[in-house]
């Protein structure tokens, strides 16, 4: 018995482990593989869906949050922050997949804030940062300048 309840507690363990991995620690939406990005904040390492969401997370609580790696948008490979190039405010968005709020009218509610926007990708180098905003608009700039602007 003592060995099933381990075994049921460790595959509970593992699925709630699972799915944490893969939905934001802020925001609560989904995490994508080429913009999750990984920051410490209160003490405890999270995933984010995004940079700009791990960003917003300073503003929101007011404490620390340290960015230990965010995502190559083209390749899908971790990268070190301060190595990294992000475009800020292209027309992409991942994080932006979720129905539109409605009031108790039944009308569409206008977002006035929303966490993961504008949005944030990284790129490993400056070429392939530059010819992504080209593509789809967007302001390149150093890891470091952006999270300037979140504090």
């Amino acid at each position: 018995a003592l060995v099933v309840l381990c075994g049921l507690s460790y595959v509970g363990w593992r699925y709630v482990h699972e799915r944490e991995s893969h939905i934001c620690a802020a925001c609560q939406r989904t995490v994508h593989e080429h913009t999750r990005t990984i920051a410490v904040a209160n003490g405890n390492q999270s995933g984010y869906c995004c940079p700009a969401c791990a960003l917003s997370q300073h503003r929101q609580t007011g404490k620390p949050v340290n960015v230990l790696s965010v995502t190559d948008y083209g390749t899908g490979e971790r990268l070190n922050p301060e190595d990294a190039f992000l475009v800020r405010g292209s027309d992409v968005n991942s994080c932006s997949h979720h129905p539109a709020a409605v009031g108790l009218d039944k009308q569409p509610v206008e977002a006035h804030f929303d966490r993961c926007s504008p949005s944030l990708l990284a790129f490993s180098g400056k070429a392939q940062a530059d010819a992504f905003a080209r593509e789809h608009g967007g302001q390149v700039l150093r890891f470091s300048d952006v999270a300037a602007l979140f504090r």
